[in-house]
């Protein structure tokens, strides 16, 4: 028996070194994680968690790589405000020295009797080829449009009034008369708060198929001392030459961009102090138009991914004390962060400022509770709200306002004066109702 036993032997280290090699490498493994199962296990959790760390790496390269993006927009804006100032002071300069040679009483720009706080800078766009500036469209912008029809039956110190729009809680609108040989302009601004000043930057804007004419200044409505709630110019265009350039159809068509740089008295009272006397209860302060801010990173990043990325990403700025944010409103960004800290401090005049900084910020939190105050409580129109839906994406609102559309009129109401302006995404929705309107089967 012991002989069979040695003669199987040689036979069995026989057919190992007939074995293939990946055979054998694969027999020994197993046999390996036979004897060894909790370092085969080890070794899946040590891969496991490398690929974790790899992924969380390249988590942080793209919220690195998001900031930095917003950063250099941002950076971006500010060059081209002072570039467009630049300009500014360069079209002045070509202006005058055109008025020197021409004297054309239609290049004249007058700010308007009652407003001296309107510094005009000037550029009659109509003379020369340099395109006119395009104002920046961020923080609190928004763009008066006005089709004025039958223009030509205008008579002397007649005058006609765009409708009333509320923007950030203030009611705007714009005028246009005719003043013997001239065509005037401005623009009105009102609120039922008590002592208020409103600091802007407008554009107005005369536009024909060929030809623009642009007045750019900056301007303080108030009620505060000196009452002043009209800015524009009372000789804004000769009106033969604005009857012979700019008429289509015996219709001018008139914009106004502004852009609300500072405002003062328009909201209520603080409800909460974000103020040096919560220095202690702070790791960091936040500088909005030179007021401090003194809150904590961490309660921040947890409900917006932009303070996230700038307080705990890979930022030179998560290691400052004090941080400056550009584009936003000093009042609003108290709003937000009264919100955010759990009081309530949306009513109508706030709720579209805390919308833009909750918006910029991406803070859902304070997005979904200004859309259900402007489901449930707010009382502005149909066309306001439609607005906001798109231009913030509340897809609850738009679908509110959909549903409360229930004739051609209502349609109407909601269109904005240039159509080019409505999203495109909300035309079909729109084109559905209409066809439902006009065939109810």
């Amino acid at each position: 028996m012991s002989e069979e036993n040695d003669n199987i032997a040689p036979l069995n280290k026989d057919k190992n070194d007939l074995m293939p090699d990946d055979q054998k490498v694969e027999q020994v493994n197993t046999e390996n994680d036979e004897k060894n199962p909790i370092d085969a296990l080890n070794s899946s959790v040590q891969s496991m968690h490398k690929i974790c760390q790899e992924l969380l790496q390249k988590q942080k390269n793209l919220e690195k790589t998001n900031m930095e993006i917003i950063e250099k927009l941002r950076s971006a804006e500010e060059k081209i405000e002072k570039q467009s100032s630049e300009l500014q002071q360069i079209l002045q300069e070509i202006q005058l020295k055109s008025t020197e040679t021409n004297e054309e009483s239609d290049d004249s720009t007058v700010p308007l009797e009652n407003d001296n706080s309107l510094n005009t800078a000037s550029s009659d766009f109509t003379k020369t080829t340099i395109p006119r500036e395009i104002m920046p469209t961020t923080g609190k912008y928004f763009v008066l449009r006005q089709i004025f029809k039958n223009v030509s039956n205008m008579k002397d110190n007649d005058i006609r009034w765009s409708e009333i729009e509320e923007h950030f809680g203030v009611a705007w609108s714009m005028s246009m008369c005719r003043k013997k040989d001239f065509l005037s302009f401005c623009c009105l601004q009102s609120t039922d708060t008590g002592k208020w000043m409103i600091e802007v930057r407008q554009q107005l804007v005369l536009i024909s198929n060929r030809i623009e004419k642009v007045r750019e200044g900056t301007a303080t409505f108030t009620n505060i001392g000196k009452k002043c709630n009209t800015s524009g110019w009372s000789s804004f265009m000769n009106w033969a030459k604005s009857q012979k350039d700019f008429l289509l159809d015996d219709q001018l068509t008139v914009e106004v961009h502004v852009k609300i740089k500072k405002t003062t008295g328009i909201y209520k009272d603080n409800l909460r102090s974000f103020d040096e006397t919560m220095e202690e209860f702070s790791d960091v302060v936040l500088v909005v138009n030179e007021e401090k801010f003194y809150v904590l990173k961490k309660f921040l990043a947890v409900h917006s991914s932009y303070f996230k990325s700038l307080f705990l990403g890979q930022f030179q700025e998560s290691k400052r004390s004090e941080i400056t944010l550009t584009g936003i409103d000093a009042d609003d960004f108290q709003n937000y962060l009264e919100l955010l800290y759990g009081d309530n401090p949306i009513d109508e005049i706030t709720v579209e400022g805390i919308l833009l900084v909750a918006d910029m910020y991406d803070t859902p939190l304070v997005i979904r509770k200004c859309e259900e105050f402007l489901l449930k409580e707010s009382k502005k129109t149909l066309k306001k709200k439609f607005q906001m839906s798109m231009k913030y994406h509340l897809e609850a609102l738009k679908e509110q306002c959909l549903d409360k559309i229930k004739s051609v009129a209502d349609i109407r109401s909601v269109l904005p004066e240039d159509i080019h302006e409505l999203d495109p995404s909300i035309m079909p929705e729109l084109l559905k109702k209409s066809l439902a309107l006009h065939d109810p089967q």
